[in-house]
């Protein structure tokens, strides 16, 4: 069980680490472009914004891995 709970761990961190991936993908996606698209203002708002949901998507994938890391404990660190 302690394997798999590892393992687990190791996903989980993963998914923490692929929404920032994700997020600097849609900041690329989105980046402003002279012919059409967003214009700097509204871009700017949109990375401060999308930032938040993913920084807090993130850090509970981070928390649940340190969680599953140190397995079952009697004292909680």
């Amino acid at each position: 069980m302690e394997k798999i709970m590892k393992l687990a761990g190791l996903g989980a961190a993963a998914v923490g680490g692929g929404t920032f991936v994700a997020y600097l993908a849609l900041v690329f996606i989105f980046r402003p472009v002279f012919n059409g698209g967003f214009d700097h203002v509204l871009f700017r708002l949109l990375t401060v914004a999308m930032i938040i949901p993913a920084s807090i998507i993130a850090a509970a994938h981070f928390a649940f891995a340190k969680q599953l890391k140190d397995g079952f404990a009697r004292m909680p660190r």
